[in-house]
């Protein structure tokens, strides 16, 4: 089965401010979200329960996972600067 992505607008905003080497290898990841989701996240981020996050390096793709085929891409930032982003979201 493949998975839809959905992603919020922010996204690509968001891939334009990362290296070229790291977009690539997020975009692996964007894909394997497609064939098998549930291989990826593993623990929900500190007080949001819905939100998971993938790491890529420095890096992390928040996602919120459907399980209805579905799979919302929140956003792709430094690590260091997820929780203040999410914030403002």
């Amino acid at each position: 089965m493949v998975y839809k992505l959905l992603f919020y607008r922010e996204v690509l905003t968001d891939m334009k401010k990362i290296p070229t080497e790291v977009q690539l290898r997020i975009k692996q990841v964007l894909e394997t979200f497609r064939t098998a989701p549930e291989s990826i996240y593993k623990k929900p981020l500190k007080a949001y329960e819905t939100l998971f996050p993938v790491c890529v390096g420095d890096y992390r793709i928040v996602i919120e996972p459907d399980y209805e085929e579905v799979t919302l891409v929140w956003m792709i930032s430094h690590r260091s600067k997820v929780y203040d982003k999410l914030d403002g979201r």
